[in-house]
């Protein structure tokens, strides 16, 4: 029996069956949430011709890797979506075969495609034989670090990731992915994989499949050897810094710029340090607005760069070791005794 919410909260309260999963539907325009087995959901919406449901993928369980590619075709008349995943393929399997050791065999791409003239848009949903992503969090892991890669590795292809072609935004909590089948209200760019309509078909082509015990987590860790998270699950502290992170920002100070804000994570050992410049690595420029950032890693001894601007976001430099002194500093501090200042943190 399907049962309707009105706030996504309530959607996840209402759950009482780990049969069950989360759908956003908009019959007539009007947003609600829908807890229902996906047989359930087939019969009472899809099966019934109202297609405008979107998979709620939960933060709290494990799913497959998933993609979203969005090209605006009227400020890129020339790039076509298939194009531009043939390009991008090629590091996601390099990635599962070179660093996570899985068979290309293992490996199933299920594409969707609802492109039109003015939009160039694709998701493909990847299902490894026997294993499964921990969380969204970590597919959001998985992506960066391929985006990271192709930064440094090539000229031409990191424009996938500048241009934001590749969506990086929808590895949040909680998040709304369109699926099989549908298309967004007012529209009738439906979802399609170019076989036939069934709920086998749709079922088996959802982001978070009903577990099994043949599962084995994928767990992908950062750039930086941290454990990837939602950016709401550590609020943290803007002020904040114990003395070794001085060291740290006086050593980036000399070589990129001064910090003027601290905002710290006492309990993961990592601060975020606007810095007073505008001089954007990733756009070779001065923005007009925004400032670039420094990710400091205490744990792993380590920090990198971002930038506010929406032209960079998703993008990260290289990752940069401390130097041996400073890696002293910050190892005497690891390894004290210390009272840290009073922080809201969820997990």
């Amino acid at each position: 029996m399907t049962k309707v919410f009105y706030k996504l909260q309530d959607a996840l309260d209402g759950m009482v069956s780990k049969n069950e999963s989360i759908f956003q539907n908009q019959t007539n325009g009007k947003r609600y949430y829908v807890v229902a087995t996906n047989k359930e959901y087939w019969d009472t919406y899809l099966n019934q011709g109202d297609r405008f449901g979107y998979e709620v993928i939960r933060s709290d369980m494990p799913c497959h890797l998933y993609i979203d590619l969005d090209i605006n075709k009227e400020e890129y008349p020339s790039i076509i979506v298939e194009k531009v995943y043939d390009v991008l393929k090629k590091y996601i399997y390099l990635m599962f075969t070179s660093v996570y050791g899985i068979k290309r065999e293992d490996i199933l791409e299920n594409i969707h495609t609802s492109s039109c003239g003015k939009k160039g848009s694709m998701h493909v949903i990847y299902n490894i034989r026997n294993k499964i992503f921990k969380s969204s969090a970590h597919c959001g892991a998985f992506m960066q670090n391929i985006s990271d890669f192709v930064m440094t590795c090539s000229e031409s292809d990191k424009v996938m990731f500048l241009e934001h072609w590749v969506d990086m935004s929808v590895y949040s909590r909680n998040r709304l992915f369109r699926m099989l089948g549908c298309t967004k209200w007012g529209q009738k760019r439906y979802l399609t994989n170019g076989k036939t309509y069934s709920y086998e078909e749709w079922s088996s082509n959802k982001v978070q499949p009903l577990l099994s015990s043949s599962y084995t987590f994928m767990g992908i860790l950062r750039g930086d050897g941290t454990e990837p998270t939602y950016s709401s699950t550590n609020i943290g502290i803007t002020g904040w810094k114990p003395p070794c992170v001085d060291i740290v920002l006086k050593d980036i100070e000399e070589k990129v710029a001064k910090a003027i804000r601290t905002h710290a994570h006492p309990l993961q050992h990592r601060f975020s340090c606007n810095l007073d410049t505008r001089q954007c690595p990733f756009q070779k420029r001065m923005h007009s607005k925004n400032r670039i950032y420094v990710n400091i890693s205490l744990s792993t001894y380590s920090y990198h760069f971002r930038c506010h601007s929406p032209k960079c976001k998703g993008l990260t430099s290289k990752t940069y070791k401390f130097s041996d002194s400073t890696k002293e500093y910050v190892y005497n501090y690891l390894n004290q005794n210390i009272c840290l200042p009073a922080v809201k943190y969820t997990n």
